[in-house]
């Protein structure tokens, strides 16, 4: 039967034509209605979606997990494709410690931490970029440095779309990484020292040839003179110059030969294969993630049909 407007509002009568309160409570519950539409009880609606997710099996629970994890799968695998491919490069440095040997805490090691510090700053990666006019905070992101499984090797890694452009820029990196540490192992010093020392034994030698002068004319005249005075304190000025810049230089050989030693063992070499996307592992972060909204789903799916069938 057709419900009209006349009898909206209006208690439902059975069919033997009499009106009870049951009657009334069953039929009164309609939805909000417009002039058009047909008025479905609500009692329609809950009888359906509780007959929806009554049918919902264990069996057809867990397919639908496996669906969704197999679409995150997919998914995650078909992104990696189509990401662009990353190639590295990398390079071994060994920095051999000889005043601190290692030990089981070799990653806490100061001077190996130093040197970490030093190959990720922008002293070295500063003259870099210029070369290869990028910005520095790029090549940050592009390298990576890392000690080898508690050694004494450190691992200079950089990335970039091309193998040519990553093994170009580890080399970059480590050739201005050993321009730096000559500077700070006392080799410039010496070179310094060692110009310092030809130009005084030079002067040594002239002031000398000038002092066999002075006394030979002394010996011919017989008398002594100021100039031979001046040449003798000159010659002693200058041989105590050269002993002082000697002992400096043997004491910085010293400590050069107990300082670490630093040698590329392995030269930049580029990696065969990308690094980046890796096709399988995204497929295993994608099916994890979908899991886990598969989850959630299903916990939505029975605390529905649990609410449903308490209603009961």
């Amino acid at each position: 039967m057709t419900s009209t407007g006349s009898d909206r509002g209006q208690p439902r009568t059975e069919p033997d034509g009499n009106a009870n309160n049951s009657s009334v409570e069953r039929w009164h519950r309609y939805e909000p209605w417009e002039a058009d539409r047909a008025r479905v009880p609500t009692r329609d609606r809950d009888t359906a979606a509780h007959t929806l997710f009554r049918a919902i099996s264990p069996r057809r629970l867990f397919a639908l997990i496996l669906a969704i994890v197999m679409f995150g799968a997919a998914a995650g695998f078909g992104g990696a494709l189509l990401w662009p491919k990353e190639y590295a490069a990398r390079a071994d440095i060994l920095y051999e410690i000889s005043t601190e040997k290692p030990t089981g805490f070799l990653r806490e090691d100061r001077s190996l931490t130093t040197q970490l510090v030093t190959l990720r700053s922008r002293q070295v990666l500063g003259p870099v970029a210029v070369a290869n006019g990028v910005p520095v905070e790029n090549i940050e992101k592009q390298v990576t440095i890392s000690l080898l499984d508690s050694s004494e090797i450190i691992q200079v890694e950089a990335r970039a779309g091309d193998r040519d452009t990553a093994q170009n820029l580890t080399r970059d990196i480590v050739d201005r990484y050993q321009q730096v540490v000559r500077t700070q192992d006392g080799n410039q010093a010496a070179g310094y020292l060692n110009t310092q020392l030809s130009q005084v034994q030079g002067g040594l030698a002239k002031a000398r040839t000038d002092l066999e002068s002075q006394r030979a004319q002394q010996a011919y005249s017989g008398i002594g003179t100021a100039k031979l005075a001046a040449a003798e304190a000159q010659v002693q000025d200058l041989s105590d110059r050269e002993q002082n810049l000697r002992r400096q230089l043997d004491e910085i050989t010293v400590a050069q030969m107990d300082a670490p030693r630093t040698e590329v063992v392995v030269p930049p070499y580029g990696v065969p294969d990308p690094v980046s996307p890796r096709p399988v592992f995204a497929a295993v972060s994608g099916a994890l993630a979908a899991f886990v909204v598969a989850l959630l789903t299903v916990a939505v799916i029975v605390h529905r049909r649990t609410r449903t069938s308490g209603a009961e």
